[in-house]
């Protein structure tokens, strides 16, 4: 069955508008069309959505949420670690603590990595090192490295704690404001292309009329 794709006003079958792309060289189009030829639009996009480049694209925009969601939720579980560590908590326990109070992704990560040196399959600064990496966040990064460097010297965490979660939140507001002070320029693409040519035509639009109606 070839389902109709309707576009400016037109009807066009999937199995045409395969046709023509494969025709002007995408890879991986043709055997698009062929599923579109044999089970209709819906397994066409699943055989789309199975291409190497749209599987990379997929990957790609699942790291960056995952990042984005870990950095957003990192200073508030530096502060439960610190209000742990200041009430006479262990690591471990501070960090327990914010695991089973919070229910997001980062909590649930470091649920595992505490787990896990918890069991002896990995040990702490391997097992935050490694998150740290999965994640692809700096300031886990540094987090790892300096609960590392205090539990294996004494030295006190909850000033250094406190340091990291004020920083983050500097950075997260240095960002945002920079996000914001872009918006005008990426306001520029629709209206210059979009809303500009719209309201010149609708100024020429008549004027041109009337000319040729004069003619």
């Amino acid at each position: 069955m070839d389902v109709p794709l309707v576009s400016c006003g037109m009807a066009v079958g999937v199995s045409t508008f395969m046709g023509s792309l494969v025709a002007m060289g995408y890879p991986g189009i043709a055997s698009v069309r062929d599923a579109a030829s044999a089970g209709g639009l819906s397994r066409a996009l699943a055989v789309l959505a199975s291409l190497p480049p749209v599987r990379m694209a997929r990957e790609r925009a699942r790291r960056a949420e995952r990042r984005s969601n870990a950095i957003r939720e990192l200073p508030t579980m530096l502060d439960v670690v610190t209000l742990g560590l200041s009430a006479g908590l262990s690591f471990d326990a501070s960090l327990e603590l914010y695991c089973q109070r919070y229910h997001t992704r980062l909590a649930d990560a470091l649920g595992e990595a505490l787990l896990s040196w918890r069991m002896g399959a990995l040990a702490r600064d391997d097992a935050l090192s490694q998150l740290a990496e999965q994640l692809d966040v700096a300031a886990l990064r540094r987090f790892a490295s300096a609960v590392s460097q205090s539990l294996a010297f004494g030295a006190p965490l909850v000033e250094t704690l406190e340091l990291q979660a004020q920083a983050i939140r500097d950075e997260q507001r240095s960002e945002m404001e920079a996000e914001i002070e872009r918006v005008p320029v990426k306001m520029l693409i629709p209206l210059g292309t979009l809303i500009v040519p719209a309201m010149l035509l609708s100024i020429m639009g008549p004027l041109l009329g009337s000319s040729v109606a004069f003619m």
